[in-house]
């Protein structure tokens, strides 16, 4: 699976060589022009690299750092701050690398390559239970869940099913039960209401749609999740 990067970058012209460079490396991209359109990014996708330009027009790029939202996602600064004393400032402030501008594309590929070398060998000594308590937590507020994929906003039905099987991780749960506990029905109509809503689910939480790993059915039995 290809890593998702999102590039902060106000620069239009440059913003747009970049994102073109980066898909023709194979990296699923998204932009912000801001730090408020990087911060809405980072509440409701997760992301694995994070390209960072210091000089915003809502302020200085390295604020992003301290976004609890960024979670593990590795993050190289691309600045046309190139004095040692920025550069020192940026790295201190938590960025994992810091490239100047203007810079070659060669390196700039290179440099990600390291970063994603480096996550991989972080998330590979990360006990499973610390990775696990980072996802599928549930906000009443705002209907949203945490996946593997980012924060996911679900409408009240897919939240409250969603979060029902949750709470019963591991555990195979009948359909007939859910729509009583989850519809409310007090009758069980023939109906392919739950697949339906389970179609839709995994097209939300799961990288591969037709290969889930998280929401699963058992043949003749009913509905599991697997965290």
């Amino acid at each position: 699976m290809s890593s998702r990067v999102l590039l902060v970058e106000d620069e239009v012209v440059l913003a747009d060589t970049l994102l073109l460079s980066l898909k023709k490396l194979g990296y699923e991209c998204e932009h912000a022009h801001s730090l408020k359109e990087a911060r809405d990014h980072l509440r409701n996708h997760r992301f694995d690299l994070l390209i960072l330009d210091r000089n915003l027009p809502d302020g200085d790029g390295t604020t992003l750092l301290k976004d609890p939202n960024r979670a593990d996602a590795m993050t190289l600064i691309l600045s046309s701050k190139s004095s040692v004393a920025e550069k020192v400032e940026g790295l201190h402030a938590g960025a994992d690398d810091y490239l100047p501008k203007p810079f070659s594309y060669l390196e700039l590929s290179a440099r990600l390559q390291v970063l994603e070398r480096r996550r991989a060998q972080i998330l590979a000594v990360t006990p499973t239970s610390e990775k696990e308590t980072r996802f599928w937590i549930s906000d009443d507020a705002t209907l949203s869940v945490e996946s593997p994929r980012g924060k996911i906003v679900l409408t009240p039905l897919e939240f409250k099913f969603l979060t029902y099987l949750i709470a019963r991780k591991n555990t195979i749960v009948s359909k007939s039960r859910l729509l009583q506990e989850v519809w409310g029905f007090s009758f069980l109509p023939k109906t392919r209401t739950v697949d339906y809503l389970i179609t839709q689910l995994r097209k939300r939480i799961e990288d591969e749609p037709d290969s889930p790993k998280h929401l699963l059915t058992v043949r003749g039995a009913g509905v599991k999740f697997v965290p």
